[in-house]
């Protein structure tokens, strides 16, 4: 089951916040060592001991698409609705994912797929744009299948050959239209950074 929420309830806090602590340092940089969720700053910076509770606090003010089954918290997806993104000097109004992690279990099977066909049918005429790095290349395969197209690079932002890329899909109904993703086209991967920035 596919939930969208305007913020993080009560039933699903938990088992977001859980899956967020396991999946701290699957990230580039990890996410215990970011301010949080809007950070521009992505050099690489030793993580802290707690884990990623301030980077939780932040995100969870935000709004959620959540994949459930059974009341378990299979994966989510965090998002600024009609946030202002500037990129390499354009500002573009758009539904920012900030965040999506999917449990090792589910991974590979075209559940990050459906968070986005969701989010994107839930909000019609609303651009969707993401950013993560560009060795996350199942994250970015599944991005241009889905009809997202690179907006922005910033060269070795994340370390030597480590890019920060931007990626945006427009609104409109042939962008909507998206094809499907079969869950064998995707490999085993880590999740999808991808944090809000302005």
């Amino acid at each position: 089951m596919i939930v969208l929420t305007d913020r993080l309830t009560k039933e699903y806090r938990e088992g977001v916040k859980a899956l967020l602590f396991a999946a701290d340092r699957e990230f580039v940089p990890p996410l215990s060592a970011r301010s949080g969720t809007t950070q521009t700053e992505l050099e690489q910076a030793p993580a802290q001991e707690s884990g990623p509770e301030r980077y939780f606090r932040m995100m969870e003010a935000q709004s959620f698409v959540i994949a459930a089954e059974d009341g378990q918290v299979q994966g989510f997806m965090s998002y600024i609705p009609d946030r202002e993104l500037e990129l390499d000097g354009r500002s573009l109004i758009c539904d920012y994912v900030s965040t999506i992690v999917v449990s090792p279990g589910q991974r590979g099977r075209g559940l990050t797929g459906r968070m986005y066909r969701a989010l994107i049918a839930a909000r019609p005429g609303k651009r969707t744009a993401t950013r993560t790095w560009s060795e996350n290349r199942a994250h970015l395969h599944l991005l241009r299948r889905l009809g997202f197209e690179l907006a922005y690079r910033i060269p070795d932002d994340r370390g030597p050959g480590v890019d920060t890329v931007y990626y945006v899909h427009e609104a409109g109904p042939a962008r909507n239209n998206a094809q499907e993703v079969c869950p064998e086209d995707l490999p085993q991967s880590r999740p999808a950074d991808i944090i809000g920035q302005a």
